[in-house]
């Protein structure tokens, strides 16, 4: 999967994503396009939306296990990248949530990209 089939697959499982992706110079490269998703899923955050956040998580890890290498380094380097900020002001319980939320295969990629920093 490329990254124009990835925008199809976040807009079919959230509709209301579509006008994000309508403008040309967001969907250019496939980390413009996760870039975009990780915004949307930081405002899902704050909203406190878990039902679409869930589904929102669930949709990355398919991108991730489907996608391409460009797509699979754009989740690497910017939504794994950004999981700390993303959650950084949330309280610990929600925060808990959203990492037990999170499919196996991305929170393996998290774990390696936080513990390979950590040497």
């Amino acid at each position: 999967m490329n990254h124009t089939a990835a925008i199809r697959e976040i807009i079919e499982v959230i509709p209301e994503y579509k006008t994000e992706f309508e403008e040309v110079y967001k969907t250019k490269n496939p980390f413009m396009v996760i870039n975009v998703f990780t915004r949307q899923i930081r405002n899902l955050i704050k909203k406190s939306e878990t039902k679409k956040l869930v589904s929102s998580l669930q949709k990355m890890d398919e991108l991730y296990q489907k996608g391409d290498l460009a797509l699979k380094n754009a989740v690497e380097n910017v939504f794994v990248y950004s999981l700390d900020s993303l959650t950084f002001s949330c309280k610990p319980s929600y925060k808990n949530l959203i990492f037990s939320r999170i499919p196996s295969g991305l929170h393996q990629v998290y774990l390696h990209q936080v513990y390979k920093s950590g040497l």
